[in-house]
């Protein structure tokens, strides 16, 4: 029975957004093509939907922090991470908040500075002991607005 309960959590997972355990399929909502320029929403959010890899979506849940027009994520497992590897592979990818698709670019971020801001953004968002971006293997992403 268990075994069946498993099965039954992973199929509605890939055909749908990720649960806490599995990740999920192509993520659905209304879609906004309109620039952000103040992610502050995202304040109140603890986590978002991020999806991956548009010819066999890849979906999970993730943290974020934002700065004005700025919104950032960690893939805390790096390349570990399926989702991390598949934005190195192609940065095309949507984010769900509160319902709604944002089809972004995801960017790695490498600046010393940036990274030091994201990492003090986290700490105030989320418990300032846990530090995502201060893994060995963690890779931030900045979600620009799609060329």
């Amino acid at each position: 029975m268990r075994r069946l309960v498993l099965v039954a959590a992973a199929l509605a997972a890939a055909c749908a957004g990720p649960t806490s355990m599995f990740h999920g399929g192509r993520l659905d909502g209304e879609t906004v093509t309109a620039p952000v320029e103040d992610w502050s929403f995202t304040d109140a959010v603890k986590t978002i939907q991020v999806e991956t890899n548009a010819q066999s979506p890849y979906s999970v849940n993730a943290w974020c922090v934002a700065q004005g027009s700025s919104l950032w994520v960690t893939a805390g497992g790096g390349e570990g991470a399926t989702w991390g590897k598949n934005l190195l592979d192609d940065g095309r990818m949507r984010i769900r908040i509160l319902g709604k698709l944002y089809p972004r670019q995801a960017v790695r971020v490498t600046d010393s500075d940036e990274i030091a801001l994201v990492r003090g953004l986290y700490k105030t968002k989320y418990d300032p002991a846990v530090d995502l971006t201060g893994r060995e293997h963690a890779i931030i992403f900045r979600l620009d607005p799609r060329p």
